[in-house]
């Protein structure tokens, strides 16, 4: 499986691909409209330099829009074995008019996308492509500064220095953008870009030595085009296997909803209420320790499943009106072992969640059950939603207790806090319910967050 917040991260990179909201034109508008500027600087000021025989220009440009629809998914967006083509291209096309041949290389790129998977789509929308072209401003300034060197290796130095400036504008465009329309972290976000410099790191190599070649062979330019074709295949065939590991998630999340909607079914209180309840709080409280994409995809289903294994307690123990016995006490407290075992029989994602559900009842003490764990030795999930269950529980009407005030829940989960309960965790729920006081009131209703957990757990907003 993808680790959860990339995962995330390609769902909402897709969405936000085929998607025709206000927020996506604007990001293309504002990104065209500054690309004006230093166009128009490098037409008035660069360096003229010599054109390529024509064939050799319109091979470059075909190659580069094929190029262009060459698309690995990293994350929320992708990147393509344009390098191959871009490289040849500085050599082969004045410093000043080299974003524009970018451009339209990338507008042609766009065409030929629209056809193939956006057909209904207005076919004005692939000008907005250009945009796409700014890296290509760092090699065109660095080649008007070196007076557009030819293709020798003496030109290595010069070659690296526009490289490394397209990194750097790659690298801008590709965190400032996420962040801003999306409010995707840029830690996270430096982490892909790497992963895209280093391709292309990798591509641009290749393309210097066929330039260089391409000096005395004006034919092997078209070397390239099959290279592009074995590397969009590649491109197909991870796309293919995204694909499938999205699709397991959504069946590992559908089977655990589904396990909640039986639990639910069969008692209103233990699956409804009382564990959406649970599920809101614990989400905010992971939420506030910063917990991370795959810790919060735990803590998820833990929550939601935390009380699953009493499916397999009979209902007359748990909806038995007045106090338990010991021998029913010892019954109802093996559910968080059957919990596990039920959902290490459906594996995967729901295996992790299992050890959750386990040490859910686990004091910080070392006083609880079934493993007598102590403190740090509970998994943090865990932790938390011990507290936030007993937070929903206190204050909510059951068929044996009335229902707390939430201001003596809040006294009682002070009492046992550094016996029962973790500290850091309580006082993370009490900051989380002093910012949100509807979740007071939520604890004990049917609720759920208003956004994926990964989501935010990444700092990732809807598209809208």
């Amino acid at each position: 499986m993808l680790d959860p917040g990339l995962e995330h991260l390609h769902r909402h990179g897709r969405l936000w691909r085929a998607s025709n909201k206000r927020r996506r034109l604007i990001s293309e508008a504002v990104t065209d409209v500054l690309l004006i500027p230093p166009v128009l600087l490098l037409l008035l000021f660069a360096q003229r330099g010599p054109w390529a025989p024509t064939w050799e220009i319109v091979v470059l440009v075909g190659g580069y829009a094929l190029a262009s629809v060459v698309r690995f998914e990293i994350g929320s967006g992708s990147t393509s074995p344009i390098q191959l083509m871009a490289v040849p291209l500085w050599f082969a096309v004045p410093p000043a008019f080299q974003p524009i041949i970018v451009g339209l290389a990338l507008v042609l790129g766009g065409v030929v996308e629209h056809y193939r998977e956006s057909p209904g789509d207005a076919l004005w929308r692939c000008l907005n492509a250009a945009g796409d072209a700014w890296p290509a401003i760092g090699p065109a300034l660095v080649f008007a500064l070196a007076g557009a060197p030819t293709a020798t290796l003496d030109a290595v130095p010069v070659a690296a220095a526009a490289f490394a400036s397209q990194v750097v504008i790659d690298l801008f465009f590709g965190i400032t953008t996420p962040w801003y329309f999306h409010r995707i972290r840029p830690a996270i976000q430096l982490r892909l870009m790497v992963w895209v410099a280093a391709i292309d790191a990798s591509l641009a190599p290749i393309g210097f030595i066929v330039a260089v070649v391409v000096a005395t062979q004006p034919v092997a330019i078209i070397a390239l085009l099959p290279l592009i074709a074995v590397i969009g295949e590649f491109a197909r065939e991870r796309k293919e296997r995204i694909d499938q590991a999205l699709q397991l998630s959504n069946a590992y999340r559908g089977t655990a909803q589904l396990m909640g909607d039986v639990l639910e079914a069969d008692d209103a209180y233990t699956g409804g209420e009382h564990t959406r309840g649970v599920v809101d709080m614990a989400v905010a409280v992971g939420l506030e320790l910063s917990l991370e994409p795959r810790e919060m995809r735990d803590l998820e289903f833990g929550a939601l499943l935390h009380d699953i294994g009493k499916l397999r307690v009979p209902n007359e123990i748990i909806n038995k009106p007045g106090s338990l016995n010991a021998a029913e006490w010892e019954i109802i407290r093996k559910h968080p072992e059957y919990g596990q075992a039920m959902l290490d029989r459906v594996g995967g994602a729901l295996t992790d969640a299992g050890k959750i559900v386990r040490a859910h009842h686990e004091r910080w003490d070392g006083m609880g059950y079934p493993d007598r764990l102590i403190a740090e030795q509970i998994p943090l999930a865990a932790r938390i939603i011990t507290v936030c269950d007993s937070f929903s529980a206190m204050t909510t009407k059951r068929s044996y207790s009335a229902a707390m005030e939430h201001d003596q829940a809040i006294v009682e989960l002070q009492r046992c806090s550094g016996s029962q309960f973790d500290p850091s965790v309580v006082e993370a729920l009490f900051r989380v319910l002093e910012r949100d006081a509807s979740l007071r009131s939520r604890a004990a209703q049917e609720a759920t967050p208003a956004t994926s957990p990964i989501a935010a757990a990444i700092g990732l907003r809807p598209i809208s």
